[in-house]
Formats: structure tokens, C-alpha cells, sequence
């Protein structure tokens, strides 16, 4: 019986060493990792398109509100008594607020509060929220002159155009992935001033 040499013993041996097995626990942990990270971003970047989907749908209903009832009402005017000075002298203003008339003749204002960060509809003095987390609300205002002023001399007493700028920011018990916001812009022309 012949003694084998340690050589021949190596070369039959078919096992894992621990050099290839840390190898193999090295790949397979980056994977594992790669794959978590790939995850936890699939997940945040659908967090933050859910809440940028939320603030576009309250702002786009906000703005689709007012300027349904900027076309539908009459005596359209700042809501800022200077402003509303300046406005009928011809004026292009903007102010955080307008007031009109609607075809019941109630009065109805869209204002910003600021401290509570919200838009607001007040309908014969009832307030009604519309958007909560709201950082900027503005209307700039250009006047125009009815055809009744225009004869007499008169002030400028009717709404040519009205732009209306929005901005609503996730609010703290909103945001899962931290603040997000969306701006929007309309202009609208009010009907009545080509009845």
C-alpha cells in the first residue's frame, strides 16, 4: 500500500474553503444591500409622488373654484380698502383676498389667513376652509370700465382679468417624507363683461 503525498490529498479534496466562503458572504451582503436601497427609494419616491398627487388635486379644486366663480359674479373688487381705492382709479393691484357679488347678489370673499395657512370662502360672513397648508395665495386684479362709466366719466368699476396664484406645502401631519409643494397659476376673464 503506497502512502499518498500531502499533494494528492489537496487535490481530491472538493470542499468550501473559508477564503471562498467569506467571498460568497461578501457578494451576497452587497446584494442584500443593493436590493434594500433599491427598495427604501422605490418606496420614498412613492410617498412623495402620493403627496405631490394630494396638493395638486386640493390646489387644481381650489383654483377651478374661484375661477368658476370669478366667470359667474359681478362687482369683483379688491378686498383691501387702499387697494380697492387704487383699483378704481385703473389700477392693476394684487391682494391676498378679492370679493364679489354672486348672481343671488350674496357676498362672497376668497382670503388667505395667514396665520393658519389656510384659503378660505367666506359666503355672507360664514367662513369656509378650502385648502389647508397654503403658502401663498395672491390676486392681481386689472380693471376696466363699463360702458356706463366710460360715458359718464366714471370710476373704473368692473374686472378685466384676474390672475390667481397658488401655493400649497404639506402640512406636518401630511408629510411622510418631508415637505413638498406644488404652485399653480390661472387667469380668468369674468363673463359678464361681455353680456
Amino acid at each position: 500500500m503506497r502512502l499518498k503525498s500531502a499533494g494528492e490529498r489537496r487535490r481530491r479534496r472538493h470542499g468550501l474553503g473559508l477564503v471562498e466562503l467569506l467571498v460568497a458572504l461578501s457578494i451576497s451582503a452587497a446584494v442584500l444591500t443593493a436590493t434594500a436601497v433599491a427598495t427604501d427609494a422605490a418606496f420614498r419616491a412613492y410617498h412623495i409622488n402620493r403627496e405631490q398627487s394630494d396638493l395638486m388635486q386640493r390646489a387644481r379644486l381650489s383654483v377651478y373654484r374661484i375661477t368658476t366663480m370669478l366667470r359667474q359674479t359681478k362687482l369683483h373688487a379688491p378686498h383691501t380698502p387702499t387697494l380697492a381705492a387704487q383699483f378704481a382709479t385703473g389700477k392693476t393691484v394684487t391682494d391676498t383676498a378679492i370679493d364679489m357679488y354672486d348672481m343671488s347678489n350674496n357676498q362672497v370673499s376668497y382670503r388667505f389667513d395667514v396665520t393658519k395657512k389656510q384659503l378660505l370662502a367666506v359666503v355672507n360672513g360664514t367662513s369656509h376652509v378650502m385648502c389647508s397648508g397654503v403658502e401663498t395665495f395672491s390676486v392681481n386684479l386689472e380693471p376696466m370700465r363699463s360702458a356706463d362709466s366710460i360715458k359718464t366719466g366714471g370710476a373704473w368699476d368692473l374686472l378685466r382679468r384676474a390672475t390667481i396664484l397658488l401655493t400649497v406645502r404639506t402640512t406636518a401631519s401630511d408629510a411622510d417624507v418631508g415637505a413638498q409643494s406644488v404652485t399653480l397659476s390661472a387667469s380668468v376673464m369674468p363673463r359678464r363683461n361681455t353680456w
